[in-house]
């Protein structure tokens, strides 16, 4: 698998501004190391970024551009989602960072992260942002109807006859209480 990494010592004092591609073949193999994955990229992944060391930090200010295709959560529908998404990565070394066993995060915190060695893997870093705003419960559509509980029928093509029952359940008997 090729994918960006960058050597530490290659970024000049001044910064570094990069664009990159990587194309689908390079984004299905890393996928395939990641456990559950339930989207795959339908173009290549685009990213560009400005890299510069501030003291022993790397600061990367970049955007991530991709077309997924994700399955929506109610009518198991797959569809396309396009994501541009701009992020800011602030990369400490490892060894360096002293962790007490509890901590509370600030918000500056959250957009740490670290690195070991002498690179960067600039394009599991984009991955990552990708990742990110990829929704929790993926809509093909916010007014997706889903898929009938009874009958299965996709509800945004059309009905179907079922009724709505009630369910046999332990609480059903509450239905017959009467409240003065």
């Amino acid at each position: 698998m090729v994918m960006l990494t960058l050597k530490l010592d290659d970024i000049p004092d001044e910064g570094l501004d990069l664009e990159w591609r990587e194309d689908l073949p390079a984004l299905s193999e890393y996928l395939e190391t990641l456990s559950e994955i339930d989207f795959r990229f339908e173009a290549p992944l685009h990213s560009e970024a400005k890299i510069r060391k501030v003291g022993r930090s790397i600061l990367i200010k970049g955007s991530v551009m991709a077309t997924l295709r994700l399955q929506c959560v109610r009518c198991l529908k797959e569809y396309v989602y396009p994501i541009t998404s701009p992020f800011e990565v602030i990369l400490q070394p490892a060894r360096e960072i002293d962790f007490p066993e509890e901590m509370d995060l600030s918000r500056d915190d959250l957009a740490l992260d670290f690195f070991e060695g002498g690179e960067l893997q600039l394009s599991e870093i984009a991955c990552e942002q990708v990742f990110l705003e990829i929704p929790i419960q993926p809509l093909c559509q916010e007014t997706c109807r889903g898929l009938c509980p009874h009958c299965g029928t996709d509800l945004n093509v059309s009905t179907c006859g079922c009724h709505e029952e009630a369910l046999d359940s332990r609480f059903s008997r509450l239905k017959e209480w009467k409240l003065h």
